[in-house]
């Protein structure tokens, strides 16, 4: 695997986070996360911009598309199972910032 950051298809590494967008493929620490197809487009679309926040419309349009008629409350859902399937605990820190009334940031490792 490849260690650059390279935009579009290849691997971007965040730390210990391993994004494979071609594979579709997830690691933390060397260790494959199984997430959900919309998990996985989320935490891509996140690291296209690591360490930039992305609003939230910016967010629903592109991971989920511009006829999304429901409540923005799935993002949230979706980045709480993305945080936890990542290895979080609450209250520790968390690679995904969330900025009230913004939207999230992937942090730079």
């Amino acid at each position: 695997a490849g260690t650059g950051r390279g935009r579009g298809e290849g691997v971007r590494s965040i730390g210990d986070l391993g994004i494979d967008l071609g594979a579709r493929r997830v690691t933390v620490g060397g260790e494959e996360v199984v997430l959900r197809p919309r998990e996985f487009d989320l935490l891509a679309r996140l690291s296209a911009d690591v360490g930039q926040v992305v609003r939230r419309e910016d967010i629903m349009n592109d991971v989920w598309d511009e006829n999304w008629w429901g409540s923005t409350k799935t993002l949230d859902v979706h980045v709480h199972a993305l945080r936890r399937k990542l290895g979080e605990e609450p209250g520790q820190p968390s690679r995904i910032t969330a900025i009230r009334g913004v939207g999230y940031r992937l942090e730079d490792g």
